[in-house]
């Protein structure tokens, strides 16, 4: 008798140690996993800010043509300031420091508010031999736009999943037992990238 429950005490032992190394194995692979998808994100943003700087050059040769031409100065030393900022934002490896997420949404707000009116002003003044290629541009913009919108989503999505677990029970255990709990994503600032129908559309058209 004591040998048949010292057999039902190891095989439940044993049982137990095998559900626990398979939980804490797994917590482990969540948050690995949850961190691969914020890097893949964040790249997926940064791409899509590049992406919409690309195309910043065509709208200023167009606007070189007509009266917006005065903006052309201030919206290229913008995206200067812009590229040099999202360049830092790219190889920073390690978690994004709360001041260079400011300058970043800064610059891209800017350069966003400074795109817009670029864009009407031209639109607005352009000879009709530039309507189609005019035209091409700006579906090009607010492809760029939407693009954005749905980047920043995805990011601040991938780090409130990641924070959240972190900090929820029984999930911040094992963040505990890993150190996760001493890393804490910033988010994006929910409204820095709005669809191109908000963006580029005036408020009295």
């Amino acid at each position: 008798m004591p040998g048949q429950w010292l057999k039902f005490t190891a095989f439940w032992s044993v049982f137990i140690g095998i559900v626990l190394f398979c939980v804490i194995l797994g917590g482990y692979s969540s948050f690995w996993r949850s961190q691969s998808r914020i890097e893949t994100s964040k790249s997926f943003l940064t791409d899509a800010c590049q992406k919409r700087l690309d195309l910043l050059p065509g709208l200023i040769e167009m606007a070189e043509n007509c009266d917006a031409r005065t903006s052309i100065p201030k919206i290229t030393q913008t995206a200067e300031n812009a590229t040099i900022i999202l360049k830092q934002v790219i190889f920073q490896k390690k978690l994004l420091e709360n001041t260079l997420i400011k300058e970043f949404e800064m610059s891209q707000a800017r350069l966003t508010s400074q795109l817009k009116d670029l864009l009407t002003q031209t639109e607005t003044c352009l000879d009709k031999n530039y309507s189609n290629r005019f035209a091409a541009l700006k579906q090009r913009l607010n492809s760029a736009q939407d693009n954005l919108f749905v980047a920043e989503k995805t990011y601040n999505d991938e780090v409130n999943y990641f924070n959240t677990r972190a900090t929820a029970f029984p999930t911040f255990l094992i963040a505990k037992l890993f150190g996760f709990n001493k890393i804490k994503y910033i988010k994006i600032s929910k409204d820095l990238f709005l669809p191109a129908r908000e963006t580029f559309t005036s408020k009295t058209s």
